[in-house]
């Protein structure tokens, strides 16, 4: 019997502070590079992805596809991964691949973090000031309220059903602390996105062919991309 070749596929996670890469060989992770420090995509990314590719013992050319953490989250760091993904599709041929930001997450800190006693999780991706990027997820990653961008206030409290448990993680975590009792709601401090919550998603994807259409895609921005003018000295 003939065995079908692997399918490979290079994860990309910038849509938080971190910048991470994985490859993925028939869904699961098989190469790991990241860096924790913040706000490194644009001077890190093809360098590492050259490097994954190296530890693994392949070139570009053996993907088979480029899945990257679409949002919401960095206007610049969703920015940077999709000209990088799009990039590499266009050369080598091969699809692109979106997943939620939020649905990797729920995935990762299920599977990573080993959370899996909850009813519903609520992701949290800072989007400065008091607001975050969220919507609430059950156990299989059916989404029951999509909220996108969301203000931390005391109306927080409201979204929220007394006989149901919470899991609260991600970097917008803190916001909310102020607004919630813990009775119901467990707040998760640990957790690191990675793009190795994105290596099954991914190959599923791949395996229906969900792709993107390349010339057309543009990451979940959630909110508009305001700059900061700066003024003339004279």
């Amino acid at each position: 019997m003939i065995s079908k070749p692997a399918i490979y596929i290079l994860c990309i996670e910038t849509a938080n502070s971190v910048t991470s890469l994985t490859l993925s060989k028939d869904g699961s992770c098989v190469a790991l590079k990241e860096t924790l420090e913040p706000n490194k995509a644009a001077d890190k990314l093809h360098t590492l992805a050259e490097e994954l590719m190296k530890n693994a013992n392949l070139t570009f050319s053996n993907l088979n596809a480029v899945a990257i953490s679409s949002g919401p989250g960095s206007y610049t760091g969703l920015r940077i991964a999709t000209s990088a993904a799009k990039g590499y599709c266009f050369a080598l041929d091969i699809p692109l691949i979106s997943i939620s930001t939020l649905e990797a997450m729920v995935y990762g800190v299920q599977t990573r973090y080993h959370q899996n006693g909850f009813d519903e999780y609520v992701p949290m991706v800072d989007a400065r000031r008091m607001e975050v990027f969220t919507s609430f997820y059950l156990k299989n990653g059916e989404v029951t309220q999509s909220i996108s961008s969301l203000i931390i206030d005391a109306a927080f409290k409201d979204l929220f059903c007394s006989d149901k448990k919470y899991m609260l993680f991600g970097n917008g975590l803190e916001k909310s602390k102020p607004f919630l009792l813990e009775d119901n709601s467990w707040f998760f401090d640990n957790f690191i996105p990675s793009a190795q919550d994105l290596c099954l998603i991914a190959h599923n994807r791949f395996m229906v062919k969900n792709f993107e259409e390349l010339a057309y895609f543009e990451p979940n921005y959630a909110k508009p991309f305001h700059s900061t003018k700066i003024k003339d000295n004279y």
